[in-house]
């Protein structure tokens, strides 16, 4: 009798001739079947967080300068832990996040994050130099905590704030993305209740395996600029500009992109060899998630994939009822999750997902004219299900955006409406430099001691601070409604970034000829239902836009133009909150005082120990 062995090689022989003339006849070969799915750092792990419990997540991360070439130019670098853009952070809602920052940098700097809640008592872990901190000055480092609701999830990001010149260090890199992915009990609120009558162990065994069957990744897309942000920023405010907003360089995906060095007429250092194309997998047997957040500092980037669409799911961290379109607008500052589905006959397996600017947004061309960029998607495997869509629209509509939890779209009625004017001047009292302004204020932070810090504080040319309070008229005796209407009389865009809250937005309107303000005597008619949640929107070009927001966290809440030249040059404004009668002064960036005397002490000696 042949011993064992011989069975077996004879076995494994067979198998193999089995398995190659099956190779020949598939048309595609078994090598992309077996062979191990190619995974990059912006790709998510949903299942790590979705079935665990609530933890203490603690996190480093090293600032430091480092010459790097994301498309090809060299350029000095902000990097987080070397990396550019900075590391993904993953967590669940009811973590408790521990970062401990050490700037490395030569300059200081705060971190913020952007569309957090931060639960009461916690507004001096927003990270907003000159209101709820100081700075973090060079050689030294900063803890904060940062405690995520158990209701809030999405796709969300961290920024950080130069001080000397405040926000462009954002121009340089320092950024990266937050995601929060729901518990098991709200991600189950999700999916259609098709297993409710299997026992735990099934369910939880099919979460997960559902869960594996989802690539969700991250892209970060936005414009790029060639010079250091605090060259941007110089030359925005000197003569040469004449207030114009410097156009970027570039377009980058996940801090890549090709430049074309021939293009530029500036003093570049180039090497056509160091920049590429963005290449990212989808795998088509499974269902495909892009978290898209627009990091930028000045283009809306509008976004299409060839040959499919984007259904989209998410808008800055509020889940929304499904929309399909053909192109997707985001503004920096926002994020938009979309599954990508195709939509066409095509069978090939590399699309194109292009990327654009509009040029009408800028006062002079580009004089390397590549601000319509390319990365390139190709697929795992072939033979993704076609889905046949009957209601797509050509581009997202962002007032008609729907939550998708039917008791969020109750819309209360408003306490009060605070009117704010927006606008860039060039005076001769600030040396005809452009300054942006609201309501005559132009915002320039005390890095020595923050607005939260203090115990006296009001209004002034520098820092207007809007006080919100309860009273006898409101209708929670623990929040403040307030219609917020931003009346934009310049003839560019611009997206406008709550801290702390999140607010409704309810109507926009544009003028074909004139300034486009807001009429006292013609107030418009506006949704009695609520629309989705937001924290970044856009005020049209010589138009205006009405937002409702609950402010109910008590703390010194930031809202501010997000073009970072608009906030560096002052286009900022803070919100306060008391119980005393209101009064209301707005400046492109102004504070919301919110309840102040409700701040806890703890708080308050929070932002002052900052400064130490």
């Amino acid at each position: 009798m042949p011993p064992a062995w011989k069975y077996a090689a004879t076995l494994i022989f067979l198998l193999v001739v089995l398995l190659y003339r099956l190779n020949l006849k598939l048309r595609t070969p078994l090598s992309a079947f077996l062979a191990p799915v190619e995974t990059s750092r912006f790709q998510l792990s949903p299942s790590s967080h979705t079935l665990r419990s609530e933890a203490i997540r603690i996190y480093d991360l090293i600032l430091e300068e480092e010459v790097l070439s994301p498309n090809g130019v060299q350029k000095t670098v902000f990097t987080m832990n070397g990396l550019y853009p900075g590391p993904t952070i993953e967590a669940r809602s009811g973590d408790l996040l521990v970062v401990n920052v050490y700037n490395r940098l030569s300059e200081a700097t705060s971190l913020h994050w952007h569309g957090i809640r931060h639960p009461a008592g916690q507004n001096s872990q927003d990270g907003a130099a000159g209101v709820t901190q100081c700075p973090i000055q060079p050689g030294s480092n900063f803890t904060y905590h940062i405690h995520l609701s158990s209701d809030q999830y999405g796709t969300f990001w961290r920024a950080l704030s130069s001080a000397r010149n405040f926000s462009t260090q954002l121009a340089d890199g320092l950024f990266g993305a937050l995601i929060i992915h729901p518990p098991d009990r709200l991600a189950g609120e999700l999916r259609p209740h098709q297993d409710e009558l299997r026992s735990e162990g099934i369910r939880r065994h099919k979460r997960a395996t559902e869960s594996s069957s989802v690539l969700d990744q991250v892209m970060l897309i936005g414009d790029w600029y060639h010079r250091s942000g605090k060259e941007v920023s110089e030359w925005y405010q000197s003569l040469r500009s004449h207030g114009n907003e410097p156009v970027p360089d570039a377009i980058l995906n996940n801090g890549q992109q090709a430049f074309n060095c021939s293009k530029s007429i500036a003093q570049i250092v180039c090497d056509p060899r160091q920049g590429r194309t963005p290449v990212f997998k989808l795998h088509l047997q499974h269902k495909n998630i892009i978290r898209f957040i627009n990091p930028g500092s000045l283009a809306e980037i509008h976004l299409s994939l060839d040959s499919h669409l984007l259904r989209v799911v998410e808008a800055d961290g509020t889940q929304i009822r499904p929309v399909v379109v053909k192109e997707l607008s985001i503004a920096p500052g926002q994020r938009y999750a979309v599954e990508v589905i195709r939509a066409g006959n095509d069978q090939t397996c590399e699309f194109w997902l292009r990327q654009r600017v509009d040029y009408e947004d800028f006062k002079y061309p580009s004089v390397s004219h590549i601000l319509y960029s390319f990365s390139m998607i190709s697929s795992y495997r072939t033979g993704m299900l076609l889905l046949t869509l009957s209601q797509t629209d050509e581009r997202l509509d962002p007032l008609s955006l729907q939550p998708l939890d039917r008791l969020a779209r109750l819309l209360p009625l408003a306490d009060n409406v605070v009117m704010m004017y927006v606008t860039t001047m060039i005076r001769t009292a600030t040396g005809n430099k452009p300054f942006g302004y609201v309501n005559q204020t132009t915002w320039k932070p005390n890095l020595t001691n923050p607005v939260l810090a203090r115990s006296d504080f009001t209004s002034s040319s520098k820092e207007l601070i809007v006080p919100l309070n309860v009273s006898n008229t409101s209708i929670s005796p623990a929040s403040v409604v307030l219609d917020i209407i931003v009346n934009n009389l310049e003839d560019g865009p611009h997206p406008f970034h709550l801290h702390g809250h999140h607010f409704w937005p309810l109507y926009t309107y544009k003028a074909a000829m004139g300034a486009g303000s807001y009429k006292w005597d013609q107030p418009p008619t506006l949704p009695t239902t609520a629309p989705a949640l937001r924290d970044t929107f856009v005020i049209p070009a010589k138009g205006h836009a009405i937002f409702r927001v609950t402010f109910d966290t008590p703390g010194m809440w930031l809202f501010h133009c997000h073009v970072l030249v608009h906030l560096h040059s002052g286009q900022y404004f803070v919100v306060q909150s008391c119980d005393s009668d209101s009064f209301f002064r707005s400046g492109m960036a102004m504070i919301f005082d919110v309840l102040s005397d409700r701040i806890p002490v703890e708080d308050r000696k929070n932002a002052a120990d900052s400064c130490s």
